[in-house]
């Protein structure tokens, strides 16, 4: 018998104990019910323990694979930093070998320094107040003098 017929036996019982009295038949039924129940119960327990134990080692197992991602990609960073400040040192902006191509890519990035005393055409109001960097971008393109903020230039490693 499943949990869930047990559970309707025991409605069914509670029913007929409110409309008559206590037979030895009902009583028998009763503890028939209450011991399929016990034993159903401890099943259930056994197998939500054995869940519950699965549902831990995987909580510990992604904890384990995130430590080992951060790991790598902290190695990575390093390597391509690395690898791009040698590029940079020795003037060369290209690498080609038979199993990859490096190169250096110029791009550029507004680095503001003080958010608070930029011109206010020139700050986006969030629930934080930050630079509008595209529109510093521009005005110093153009020729602005930005107080608080420049352009720098970054070489980005690519391997294709």
């Amino acid at each position: 018998m499943n949990l869930y017929e047990i559970t309707r036996e025991a409605q069914e019982l509670a029913s007929l104990l409110e409309t008559e009295e206590l037979t030895p038949e009902l009583e028998a039924a009763l503890v028939i019910n209450q011991d399929q129940l016990q034993t159903k119960a401890g099943n259930y327990a056994k197998v939500i323990t054995n869940i519950q134990s699965d549902s831990d080692s995987i909580d510990a197992e992604i904890k384990r694979l995130k430590a080992m991602k951060e790991t790598k990609d902290r190695a990575l960073n390093r390597l391509k930093d690395a690898l791009r400040e040698a590029m940079l040192v020795s003037g060369i902006d290209k690498i080609e070998s038979s199993l990859f191509k490096l190169s250096l890519r110029r791009s550029e990035s507004v680095e503001v320094d003080i958010v608070d005393t930029l011109p206010s055409e020139f700050i986006n109001i969030k629930n934080v107040v930050t630079a509008d960097k595209v529109a510093i971008k521009e005005a110093i393109k153009r020729g602005e003098n930005i107080t608080g903020a420049r352009i720098i230039e970054n070489f980005n490693l690519q391997i294709k």
